[in-house]
C-alpha cells in the first residue's frame, strides 16, 4: 500500500514541500507583488527520519534527505500571473529497511500554470495540485499529513475556476476543477529520473483526455478562505471528486482485478480559540472514497489535529485512521498518531525576507498488514523570499 511504502521505508518520499506551518507560498507571492513584477520564495530543508522498534525488525532504518523548493511568479499585469513550483527531493523508493544519506535526489516541475483574475473569479490552467483534502493542505507538522495525503490528486493537467463571495457573515470560495494525470515530459525529473508517467501505470484519473473533476466549497469567519486555518475563527470545506478508472496494469490483468471509477466525498472544519497568550487550532476531516484509486475497495479516512501556539513554539497532536472497506473480504485499517513541536523564528530573521524553523516529531504508524513503525524525525527549514517590481 502507498501508506506502507511511504512510512515504513523511511519516509523518504514525503511531500516535504508542505510548509511546516501550513502557509501558502503562492498566496504570499501574489500578495507581495505589484505588477509588473517577479517574485520568488525559496525553501531549503534537511530532514532525518529514524525508524526504530519496527515490527518486523528489518523495517528499521535511518534516512537523511534534503528538499529544495522554488516558488516563482511573474505578473505582467494585475490580472495575469504565471506561476511555477520546482522541487528537488528524493524521487525514487528506497528498499524497506535501507539506510540512505542524500540518495535518489531529482528535480522536477511540480506545478506550472497561468492564473487570470476577473472580479470575484480566478481561473488557472496548466499543471497543478488539485483542491480536495483540507487536512492535507493545512495540517502542520513533519509527518502529520502522511496518511491523509494518500488520496490527493497532485501533479494534474487541467483547468480550474474559483468564485469568491460573501454570505451569512462568512467568506466563501467555490472551486470547480477538470483534470487528468500529467504524462508529459514534466512528469519526469532531472539528475535521478523518476520515469515518465504513462497510461500503463494505471490509477484513478490516469486516462486519455480530461475525464476527472472535483468541486469544493470553502467558508471562513474572520479571514479569507485561503488563510482560514491560521487567521480565521471558524472554517469549513465540503468536497466532491470523480476520477475515471485508469487502464489496468500488467499485474491487474494477471490477477483479473476489476477496476472502478473513484467517487469521493469530503467534509472538514477548523476552529481556533484565543487562550490568554496562546492560540489553539483544531481541525477535523472525514472523507469517503468509493473505489479508492480506481480499485474495487472503498476507504473511509478520518483525521483530527490540535495545534497550540505558545510564543515561538507550536505543539501538535494528529491522529488519522483509514478504514479499508475490502470488497469480498474483512475490512482492514491503517492508522497514524503523530506528536510534534516546532520552533519558528520571527520574520526577517536573520535578514529581511527570511525566516527559519526547527521541528521534531514522534510518529507511530500501523498498516493493514499489522506492521508497526516508531519514527523519530527532525527537520530544519530556512526560507527566504524577494522580488523585483519593474518601472517603480
Amino acid at each position: 500500500m502507498r501508506f506502507l511504502a511511504s512510512v515504513l521505508t523511511g519516509l523518504g518520499l514525503l511531500v516535504f514541500s508542505t510548509p511546516v506551518l501550513a502557509e501558502d507560498p503562492v498566496a504570499e507571492l501574489v500578495e507581495g507583488c505589484a505588477a509588473p513584477c517577479v517574485s520568488y520564495e525559496l525553501s531549503t530543508e534537511l530532514q532525518n527520519d529514524w525508524i526504530f522498534a519496527a515490527d518486523p525488525s528489518f523495517l528499521t532504518s535511518d534516512v537523511l534527505q534534503p528538499t529544495l523548493t522554488a516558488d516563482l511568479l511573474f505578473a505582467p499585469t494585475d490580472y495575469l500571473q504565471l506561476e511555477t513550483s520546482i522541487i528537488t527531493e528524493p524521487v525514487v523508493d528506497s528498499a524497506p529497511g535501507e539506510n540512505t544519506v542524500l540518495e535518489g535526489i531529482g528535480t522536477y516541475v511540480a506545478e506550472l500554470y497561468t492564473v487570470i483574475e476577473a472580479g470575484p473569479a480566478t481561473t488557472r490552467a496548466g499543471k497543478f495540485d488539485t483542491i480536495f483534502s483540507l487536512a492535507s493542505e493545512v495540517a502542520p507538522g513533519i509527518n502529520a499529513t502522511e496518511l491523509v495525503s494518500d488520496f490527493d490528486a497532485d501533479e494534474r493537467l487541467g483547468g480550474e475556476i474559483v468564485l469568491r463571495f460573501e454570505n451569512l457573515g462568512l467568506n466563501h470560495a467555490l472551486a470547480a476543477t477538470a483534470f487528468t494525470t500529467d504524462r508529459t515530459i514534466l512528469s519526469e525529473s532531472l539528475f535521478t529520473n523518476r520515469g515518465r508517467a504513462s497510461l500503463s501505470d494505471g490509477g484513478a484519473g490516469n486516462t486519455k483526455g480530461v475525464s476527472s473533476f472535483s468541486v469544493t466549497l470553502d467558508g471562513c469567519e474572520g479571514s479569507e478562505t485561503a488563510d482560514c486555518y491560521l487567521d480565521g475563527e471558524f472554517g469549513y470545506r465540503f468536497g466532491f471528486r470523480y476520477q475515471r478508472a485508469g487502464h489496468p496494469t500488467e499485474e491487474d490483468i494477471e490477477d483479473d482485478v476489476k477496476l472502478g471509477d473513484e467517487i469521493a466525498y469530503l467534509a472538514a472544519a477548523t476552529k481556533s480559540f484565543e487562550l490568554d497568550e496562546m492560540t489553539l487550532r483544531l481541525l477535523g476531516e472525514m472523507s469517503y472514497l468509493r473505489h479508492f484509486d480506481g480499485r474495487q475497495d472503498d476507504a473511509l479516512v478520518v483525521t483530527g489535529s490540535a495545534a497550540l501556539d505558545v510564543d515561538s513554539l507550536t505543539y501538535i497532536a494528529t491522529y488519522t485512521e483509514q478504514t479499508n472497506l475490502v470488497a469480498g473480504g474483512p475490512d482492514t485499517r491503517d492508522y497514524l498518531a503523530d506528536f510534534e513541536v516546532i520552533y519558528s523564528s520571527d520574520d526577517n530573521t536573520p535578514f529581511v525576507g527570511s525566516k527559519w524553523q526547527l521541528a521534531a516529531a514522534y510518529t507511530f504508524a500501523r498498516n493493514a498488514d499489522h506492521e508497526n513503525a516508531h519514527i523519530l524525525s527532525v527537520r530544519a527549514v530556512f526560507d527566504f523570499s524577494g522580488g523585483v517590481e519593474f518601472g517603480r
